[in-house]
């Protein structure tokens, strides 16, 4: 053979490998790419007992009977006898045996797709002819993600795109991704389906779909979606990203689905992000997911989320006040004297076995170091009013007590106080002296503040 003819056997060979895979099958399209995902297996496995299940990770959508759906296919190492899908008390979805060993699940687009999207998961019943035992449930969660990443390195797309509350009228549903880059103005188009991009600051942009948007932003899963870069007013760079239907999460047993995974309840930390948002506040992404979030919505009761306990103090930090305090004791003379301990704070029980009083609070301080200390009935109980009583927090001679109040109020979170205002005479030779107490309690924020300290005069 001649040279030439030798080299263009090689180039021909060569040119065929290159559209081969490693197994000289013809390479699929939709694994083409490179991909800056964490995980972009294709795969995903669990085993209990003799069953080992595996699904394909991304799915795809197909028209079947009429009707659009998400088709996402899985393979057992035992034959099959039965299929079936569902979510917590209903049937939802369809499982079909296509082979001996392999079922898909069949979603709808709309309401069923949306649902598992939004992070409900999805249960199979999975019952086998072989193995011991014969059956299982397997649990799957869905959700949208990016891969295929292509173009400039100058913009990072973060696989994820999650569900999150968000308040639009009635929807509160919004699928939210994010990119970050460095630009002037960042946008993202594609044939159908692109999102509402946002600057979070300079280099982050948010990325927000409706469920309706996000299907479309999916379906077919081959069209990406493209990310252009503007600086100066000029389209700089480009990358291109595809956004799929991924099974992140599988998992099996072989016991009761509803004992194994149960319904999670509203979260404490979820409850208390979504309760402490500003009047007005429409976002609420940074408390929780989607489904987190709608759980604590639908209650404002703290006590259906944590149990009732005893009353309790424990201590918090009041570091910040003690500007304020020091400043307070500014101005002492020979004539006349004041000076205000290191403030102390508390914080009660989020939901207490019975309801939280000014008194009860008050019984639980410890004032070990003053002798006959006034009891709660020798003080006074009163209101913000009554706060024009007390030396340690009006404008007097002593010191600036409204300056005093102004910080407490802003570190307990101001609205309404109650009160406990004491003082008690103490000797003092050819002089006046006294020991001053105040206990604030804020209701609101479960705050309990504690002035101790004392003032005098010559006589």
């Amino acid at each position: 053979m001649s040279l030439r003819k030798l080299l263009f056997a090689c180039l021909v060979v060569l040119g065929m490998s290159g559209c081969m895979d490693s197994h000289g099958e013809p390479a699929s399209e939709l694994e083409l790419g490179v991909s800056e995902a964490e995980a972009t297996a294709t795969r995903i496995y669990a085993t209990e007992a003799s069953l080992e299940l595996s699904f394909e990770t991304m799915g795809t959508f197909e028209t079947r009977n009429g009707v659009r759906s998400l088709i996402l296919k899985a393979t057992a190492n035992r034959y099959l006898k039965r299929v079936f899908s569902f979510v917590p008390d209903d049937a939802f979805g369809t499982a079909n045996i296509i082979s001996e060993r392999r079922f898909e699940v069949v979603l709808p687009v709309g309401h069923e797709l949306n649902t598992v999207l939004s992070g409900l998961p999805l249960f199979i019943t999975v019952e086998t002819f072989t193995g011991t035992p014969t059956n299982y449930t397997a649990k799957i969660e869905v959700y949208p993600r990016f891969f295929d990443f292509r173009g400039t390195n100058a913009v990072w797309i973060d696989e994820k795109v999650d569900p999150v509350y968000v308040r639009n009228g009635a929807d509160v549903l919004v699928y939210r991704g994010r990119a970050d880059v460095s630009a002037e103005a960042l946008t993202v188009t594609a044939p159908d389906g692109a999102p509402a991009v946002a600057a979070v600051d300079a280099d982050s942009y948010r990325l927000d779909w409706s469920y309706s948007t996000v299907e479309k932003a999916m379906d077919p899963t081959t069209l990406p979606l493209t990310f252009t870069v503007y600086q100066g007013g000029q389209a700089t760079e480009q990358k291109t990203a595809r956004l799929v239907p991924r099974v992140t999460v599988l998992e099996l047993t072989t016991g009761d689905a509803y004992e194994t995974w149960p319904t999670p309840s509203c979260e404490l930390a979820v409850f208390n992000c979504y309760h402490s948002q500003p009047p007005g506040t429409t976002d609420f992404a940074a408390c929780g997911t989607y489904r987190q979030v709608s759980r604590c919505s639908y209650t404002s009761d703290i006590c259906q989320v944590v149990p009732r306990v005893p009353l309790t103090l424990t201590s918090v930090d009041a570091s910040s006040l003690e500007t304020a305090r020091v400043t307070w004791n500014i101005g002492s003379n020979n004539g006349a004297w004041h000076h205000l301990e290191t403030i102390a704070a508390y914080v009660t029980p989020q939901c207490t076995q019975s309801p939280v009083t000014l008194q009860g609070v008050f019984n639980q301080l410890n004032w070990p170091w003053y002798q006959d200390f006034p009891t709660f009935s020798e003080g006074i109980a009163t209101n913000r009013a009554g706060l024009s009583q007390s030396l340690l927090l009006t404008s007097n001679y002593y010191g600036d007590g409204a300056a005093l109040l102004a910080a407490i109020d802003a570190y307990a979170g101001g609205g309404e106080v109650q009160a406990w205002l004491a003082t008690q005479e103490v000797p003092c030779h050819n002089c006046h002296e006294f020991n001053q107490f105040a206990v604030l309690y804020y209701p609101a924020t479960r705050k309990v503040v504690v002035l101790r300290g004392y003032t005098g005069y010559d006589s």
